[in-house]
């Protein structure tokens, strides 16, 4: 999942342009610099091992645990005792917003014209960010920025009214809309196969559904009471925001030589705005949401926790993009549900029936389908 805050990065965003000078040698030449051409670079590991299967497993795990803790919180209160869906969403745009810049200032290339003390390269530096941040092209993040806060707003949505395993599975429509945005508006060409694999995918999706129309409402906790078409209209119009808000920035990345952390800045200063609106709305004159109190408002350890993994996943998707392939993306997808699955029936009583282990199946079968290269 991503979640949710998960942004959909194309892998060539990450590209360097480098202007080399035609008299100096080419770091890149390994004869030149006395290493033998033959050998190859070494991955970047972590303990030995290779970063991108320990990005994917953490993003796998992430996704999953994400889902639980955020049902859980939702759930394990009375709907008048709940913490605010919408200050979570404020407080993850800020602390990954600030996270973002901090990480975009470290990576920043400063070459100051004369000798300058630390305190002013510093503001040197900070100077050079800003125009990197507010340059003249910022506006056209304004879209994507309001479409994730949107989404990560129905997700709450949906997860207070769908159990954690079958949200988990519903959200994979995300990848039916943003295939079908990719064809509309990049006129991206889909394989038979990929094809096949989406039409898989919807049936899955409806297949699982089977289970929540003929259960009805449910009960999840004291006195909260569930309602699956509720939330599965939420996860449709999640899915829709998601696939629409990905391949506009995929469009805005296309054209654009800034770095992946400034345009992540970027999105999170266009998120304020929208993401204040619904505190407003949810505002009354006996507890003003604007307040430290109202703000906060029955946001306990489980709510700080469900913004913390927010935010780490949104870290976590740089370097998922950066060092994976698409094979080991929809390997990681797949963790996520089964981990959810087990995890839903151990923790919340979960009972799968056999619609859904066939819906489920078909959805896992078909993320997979999708990943696979064409032939």
């Amino acid at each position: 999942m991503s979640q949710h805050l998960e942004y959909a990065i194309p892998k060539h965003a990450l590209q360097l342009n480098l202007n080399l000078n035609r008299d100096d040698p080419d770091p890149y030449d390994k004869e030149e610099q006395g290493i033998p051409a033959d050998v190859p670079a070494a991955a970047p590991s972590i303990c030995g091992m290779p970063l991108k299967y320990v990005s994917l497993v953490t993003l796998a795990v992430q996704n999953a645990l994400l889902t639980l803790i955020m049902h859980y919180s939702r759930v394990s209160t009375p709907p008048d005792e709940t913490y605010s869906a919408a200050t979570a969403v404020l407080l993850t745009e800020l602390l990954k917003g600030s996270i973002s810049l901090l990480v975009a200032f470290s990576r920043l290339d400063v070459c100051a014209p004369t000798p300058m003390s630390p305190s002013r390269m510093l503001l040197h530096r900070a100077k050079r960010l800003a125009k990197e941040v507010f340059r003249a092209d910022c506006w056209k993040l304004s879209i994507p920025a309001i479409l994730y806060v949107v989404q990560n707003n129905l997700q709450f949505v949906a997860v207070s009214n769908l159990e954690a395993a079958t949200f988990q599975v519903s959200y994979q429509m995300k990848i039916l809309t943003t295939a079908a945005f990719s064809v509309a508006m990049l006129r991206k060409k889909l394989a038979p196969a990929k094809w096949a694999s989406l039409f898989l995918l919807a049936l899955g999706v409806g297949i699982v559904q089977i289970q929540n129309t003929s259960h009805g409402s449910s009960s999840s906790g004291p006195e909260h009471e569930m309602s699956p078409f509720k939330g599965f209209m939420a996860v449709i119009a999640a899915c829709f925001t998601s696939g629409l808000a990905g391949v506009y920035f995929e469009m805005v990345l296309k054209n654009s030589q800034a770095d992946l952390w400034v345009r992540n800045v970027q999105l999170s200063l266009f998120s304020l705005l929208p993401a204040l609106v619904p505190v407003f709305l949810s505002s009354s004159p006996s507890s003003p949401s604007l307040s430290l109190s109202g703000l906060f408002a029955h946001f306990g350890p489980w709510a700080w926790a469900t913004v913390a993994v927010q935010v780490l996943g949104g870290l976590l998707t740089a370097l998922v993009i950066k060092y994976a392939d698409n094979i080991l993306k929809g390997f990681a997808t797949s963790l996520s549900i089964v981990l959810a699955f087990f995890a839903s029936a151990a923790l919340f009583g979960f009972r799968m029936s056999p619609s859904f282990l066939a819906g489920a199946s078909v959805v896992l079968a078909a993320s997979w389908m999708y990943n696979q290269p064409d032939a």
